[in-house]
């Protein structure tokens, strides 16, 4: 097994987050009555114009320039023609001769894979299995999308799931899908051949199709690897064939030949011309989202750790979140607490996400941690108020005075506490000199303790040093 290695290459296909779809003004919505939103360039009537949806055109050229691609600026389309129950006109509308971007390339842990091509096409009807009876919900119909091809520069298992995870948080937080493999606008078909290490002859090719998570994408490549290697070893022959992974068996499974394939008999697409979008380039770019890339070095740069840059750029809504209470506190390190760790699980307590969160309530839990920061309450008290703010629409001030936590600065009464102190414990007072952290930690903790935490640290700790001095 070790004297082989795996060559792979991915095809991802993802749904684009438009208002309408690629070619018509139906609305994309996956959440909407079957078939409602349909109209007849969907359906492929006689007579039909299809026209290229402007907003997709720009994301396009937005994950090109994300990519490091180059773009074609002659916007032109073709026909793709086969005859399926899910494809009403007989024909897709893609890019097959001038695909908007090509020759991209993105890096995962210095090992770098390159894309061949990125194109615009439109998505076919969804089918639905009901008591044996194929259905079909045409509101998928003509929705955007756009294939994104790579090299077979990809040699294991954990690169194919590194590089597709850098390409989902491309397309997340540049706004051009939402990338949720388990509504389907995010699907993968991955190319595995294997071939002995250091032989210069590709091995023959197997296509597996829509594998629907990345624990499955890492699963179904580490099967057929072993698959293939097993019947080579045997001297047996590799079928080129396309399969689909079985997440229930845990193997892939043959669906056809790839000798049967299909001649799609390619050609421009007449009723769409060609056009001159190099005037768009400028203002996709312009309007660009900070790439994942950018987001990573800040960070890294303000010193947060990688398994935390790791956990906000898998998340969108929680980089959102953390983005905006740090713009206000510029403290990533308490934000990052409070905002990374004591918050999820409040939002899992009531079967909540970062989507939910409103701007109003970060602006109160903002308003609690300044007061923080100033030790206007203590930590203790921080996460009763944040807990209590979450499930009200109270601010931390008013929690503070219904909850008791207002603070005692009274200078006079926090000295009579310390004095008392120093009188009942002399022989802590006599190892100042040689111990002042340990003493002065030891006073302030009787004094948080007989005042419930409620004395202001920065008034008892400078009276206390007078007092000892």
């Amino acid at each position: 097994m070790n004297n082989f290695k795996a060559i792979i290459g991915i095809e991802v296909h993802t749904e684009l987050n438009t208002r309408s779809k690629m070619f018509s003004s139906s609305p994309v919505s996956s959440y909407d009555e079957v078939n409602t939103n349909i109209n007849e360039i969907d359906l492929g009537l006689p007579g039909i114009l299809p026209s290229p949806n402007k907003e997709a055109v720009i994301k396009g050229i937005q994950l090109a320039t994300a990519l490091g691609m180059k773009i074609d600026t002659n916007l032109c389309f073709d026909r793709k023609n086969y005859f399926y129950q899910d494809l009403p006109k007989g024909f897709q509308i893609t890019q097959q001769y001038h695909p908007i971007g090509r020759d991209g390339q993105v890096i995962i842990n210095d090992k770098k894979i390159n894309i061949e091509r990125i194109h615009l096409e439109e998505d076919t009807a969804k089918q639905i299995v009901i008591d044996g009876d194929l259905c079909l919900d045409y509101n998928r119909c003509g929705v955007p999308l756009i294939e994104i091809v790579s090299q077979p520069d990809i040699d294991t298992p954990k690169q194919a799931v590194g590089y597709l995870m850098e390409l989902k948080r491309n397309l997340i937080f540049l706004n051009i899908s939402d990338g949720k493999m388990e509504d389907g606008s995010f699907r993968v078909d991955v190319n595995i051949s294997v071939a002995p290490i250091g032989s210069k002859t590709l091995g023959t090719k197997v296509e597996i199709k829509n594998i629907n998570s990345f624990v499955s994408v890492s699963r179904a490549i580490e099967y057929e690897f072993d698959r293939q290697v097993r019947q080579l070893l045997k001297g047996e022959f590799v079928a080129q064939e396309t399969r689909r992974w079985d997440d229930a068996k845990c193997q892939t499974v043959f669906m056809r030949s790839k000798s049967d394939a299909i001649d799609y008999r390619y050609f421009r697409e007449p009723n769409i011309v060609e056009m001159d979008i190099s005037h768009l380039v400028p203002e996709a770019q312009k309007n660009m989202n900070e790439l994942p890339s950018v987001i990573r070095n800040n960070l890294i740069h303000n010193g947060v750790a990688d398994n935390v840059v790791n956990q906000l750029l898998d998340d969108y809504a929680a980089y959102k979140a953390f983005k905006y209470v740090n713009s206000k506190l510029n403290n990533p390190g308490v934000v990052i607490t409070w905002i990374l760790v004591e918050l999820p699980s409040l939002l899992r307590s009531n079967t909540k996400t970062y989507e939910s969160l409103s701007y109003e309530f970060l602006d109160r839990a903002i308003a609690m941690l300044r007061l923080l920061i100033n030790q206007e309450i203590n930590g203790k008290q921080a996460k009763t108020i944040f807990e209590k703010m979450y499930n009200s629409s109270k601010d931390a001030s008013s929690l503070i005075k219904e909850l008791g936590f207002e603070q005692i600065k009274d200078p006079t009464l926090i000295e009579n506490y310390l004095t008392k102190y120093l009188e009942l414990n002399k022989e802590m007072v006599a190892q100042y000199k040689e111990r002042p952290e340990r003493v002065e930690k030891f006073f302030i903790g009787l004094l948080m303790r007989d005042t419930k935490g409620q004395a202001n640290p920065n008034v008892a700790i400078e009276l206390l040093k007078k007092l000892l001095h």
